[in-house]
């Protein structure tokens, strides 16, 4: 039987059975406003994307059975947004918590397989990471992603220069002031709004005047002082 990756952990003991509850995608919440006769589209809000898996384990006591399921407590039970990974959905990941179990969990009728499930609730779906080589000169990069993007940039300089920029054609700019020199090895990272020369931060490089931009879904046109990767993980609704 498949099993489940919850915060990067797994418990051989548990194991997925049928009857996964997972819409194809997140419900979208619609808000409309009436202009006479017609009906305009005021505000689209995305709910988040509810998994119910159903699950088994063996147990030939109840004691037994209570000692697993403290272990499903320790383990399924963060204070953060988490990683799931199913095993028979390869290359996506849901990032998720726990809302609880569905129903208690129960002795299949003269057995010692108990029965379950788990209610995971994700706030988004990524994919595979995917990179993309920024040159000095704008360029058109198409983004994969359904929705708006975070991503990390990595430059190693070939010589001595005082700043480096890296940003769209939207106004959308991230700007670092620092006497580089060859070699030296920059990460910015859009989701923490992180700045690292050759592995340690340096907030203090990063200038005011950056103005932080997300990856759209479609094309962007990028470009950067020096070149660059980037890289950002597809997600999907």
């Amino acid at each position: 039987m498949a099993s489940f990756t919850f915060n990067g952990t797994r418990n051989e003991k548990i194991k997925m059975t049928e009857g996964r509850q997972k819409g194809p995608f997140a419900p979208i919440t619609r808000n409309f406003v009436r202009y006479g006769k017609a009906y305009r589209l005021k505000s689209s809000q995305r709910e988040l994307l509810e998994i119910i898996q159903p699950i088994a384990f063996k147990a030939s006591t109840e004691e037994e059975a209570m000692l697993i399921q403290n272990e499903l407590s320790s383990w399924l039970v963060t204070k953060d947004i988490s990683p799931l990974i199913l095993d028979d959905e390869p290359g996506r990941t849901y990032w998720c918590v726990v809302d609880g179990t569905i129903e208690n969990f129960k002795r299949k009728e003269r057995s010692i397989i108990w029965e379950g499930s788990i209610r995971f609730l994700s706030k988004y779906t990524s994919g595979r990471v995917l990179s993309l080589p920024i040159g000095t000169t704008f360029a058109n990069h198409t983004i994969l992603s359904k929705v708006e993007t975070p991503w990390k940039s990595r430059t190693v300089f070939s010589g001595a220069i005082s700043s480096f920029t890296i940003e769209n054609d939207q106004s959308g700019k991230v700007i670092c002031q620092y006497g580089f020199i060859s070699n030296d090895v920059l990460e910015i990272d859009y989701k923490k709004r992180k700045v690292t020369l050759n592995g340690e931060a340096q907030p203090s490089i990063l200038l005011m005047q950056s103005n932080w931009f997300d990856l759209k879904p479609g094309v962007n046109r990028l470009k950067a002082s020096q070149p660059s990767t980037v890289t950002y993980d597809e997600l999907f609704y």
